[in-house]
């Protein structure tokens, strides 16, 4: 992750089940209009995370790995578009319209690996979520945020203290 963020915590997952309960934490706060950026190697955990938005938002459809799809929405409390960008190139965001589903208030837009949109779309602020193996169903998620989702993060990292 390139970019500068004001606010970053670290959240140590020991195995799937602290990966669930934090997209849940998430689910919990997200009010629509939210973006978040997912990075990290391929089995780290991006769409793992994304289903447990999606079933804590109470879509009746799960994600699955998006990567033949560029784009796949759920509908729960509030919508989830699901973009994942590990095939596209410069040009087809340009052509896929990502840009209409940034802030859109009846929903949340999750894009996993993002590339390219975060030259794109520079200006953004979003959750940026990096995902890092750390040994057998370990990971590290490197949370960061700058502006409105600053917020979102540290209600996030005191509700996830609170075990």
């Amino acid at each position: 992750m390139t970019a500068k963020s004001a606010v970053s915590s670290t959240f140590k997952s020991s195995c799937p089940a602290d990966t669930a309960r934090l997209a849940r934490l998430l689910a919990r706060r997200l009010a629509g209009g939210e973006v978040i950026f997912l990075e990290g190697p391929i089995g780290s955990g991006k769409t793992f995370f994304v289903r447990g938005l999606a079933a804590a938002l109470g879509a009746k459809k799960l994600p699955v790995s998006a990567s033949f799809n560029l784009m796949r929405s759920y509908c729960g409390r509030l919508k989830l578009y699901h973009f994942d960008l590990f095939r596209a190139g410069a040009a087809d965001l340009e052509n896929i319209g990502l840009d209409e589903y940034l802030f859109r208030c009846d929903g949340i837009t999750a894009v996993e690996w993002p590339g390219e949109a975060v030259r794109i779309f520079s200006g953004l602020e979003p959750l940026r979520l990096e995902f890092r193996l750390a040994g057998g169903d370990r990971r590290e998620i490197i949370a960061r945020a700058a502006g409105a989702s600053e917020k979102l993060l540290r209600g996030l990292k005191e509700k996830w203290l609170k075990k």
